[in-house]
């Protein structure tokens, strides 16, 4: 579940869910790709033609509204996932759910979704 639409109540937060799935770790490898240099490319088709349609398939099931992954900050990665149709927060929204929902392992990360 992936929290929005924050708000402030008195001295409480409040917020709606969405429910989501988070694609975690997809990545390939350095190795493979110094190996396989005329293979570029295999992250996306793996995406179009097997990540997304099994979570699609899902979706259907038990109502997932989006996908979302958490970037290394680096650039070239973060306009990568914008081709694939992820999309980043406002700065502000962007923090309040790093406070809530960034897990420590991704503390340089950032919170980039998809809807379904």
């Amino acid at each position: 579940m992936i929290s929005v639409n924050e708000t402030k109540n008195g001295d409480r937060d409040k917020f709606d869910t969405m429910p989501g799935v988070e694609l975690a770790n997809f990545a390939v490898n350095d190795t493979y790709i110094r190996k396989h240099k005329t293979l570029k490319g295999c992250g996306r088709i793996i995406f179009d033609l097997l990540i997304v349609p099994t979570i699609e398939e899902v979706a259907r099931k038990i109502r997932i509204k989006l996908i979302y992954i958490f970037a290394l900050p680096i650039d070239s990665l973060i306009e990568r996932y914008r081709d694939y149709g992820f999309k980043r927060l406002p700065s502000k929204q962007e923090d309040e759910l790093h406070k809530r929902l960034k897990p420590n392992y991704d503390e340089s990360c950032i919170f980039m979704y998809q809807e379904l």
